[in-house]
């Protein structure tokens, strides 16, 4: 699995909208579901394998994003994808302190997310395109 998508369980009502949109698009096999810091840190800390993994990284509040914060020594050099709970200039600011390679906002419809996970991924095409021509 290339793709693993944080999504806190307390967020689950937020975050089943990216799910879904990202598990249509890449089919939900694809896709290593993480819902707790503790089970983040276990995949971050295991050694080896991971240059080839995208981390998305839902932060649905300002205190999940200073919660992600403190674990950006381990997400140092891995390729981030963050969704923003807003476009406060704070926040903004916080994201960049992780070097994303993409952010976008938790109100949005996940249609660019998904083009540019596509892109990092060489995923030729989406999973919905592929049943639509079947």
């Amino acid at each position: 699995m290339n793709l693993i998508l944080f999504v806190h369980q307390d967020a689950s009502q937020q975050g089943e909208a990216l799910q879904k949109k990202m598990g249509a698009y890449f089919g939900e096999d694809t896709i290593q579901m993480v819902h707790t810091f503790n089970a983040l840190k276990h995949i971050l800390k295991q050694p080896g394998g991971n240059d080839q993994k995208v981390y998305i990284l839902l932060a649905e509040s300002p205190r999940r994003l200073q919660e992600l914060f403190r674990l950006i020594d381990l997400l140092d050099g891995r390729r981030i994808v963050l969704v923003l709970p807003d476009d406060a200039k704070i926040t903004v600011s916080m994201a960049h302190r992780f070097y994303p390679r993409f952010f976008t906002y938790i109100n949005t419809s996940y249609d660019d997310l998904c083009a540019v996970l596509n892109k990092m991924t060489n995923k030729k095409t989406p999973i919905k395109e592929e049943k639509n021509d079947k």
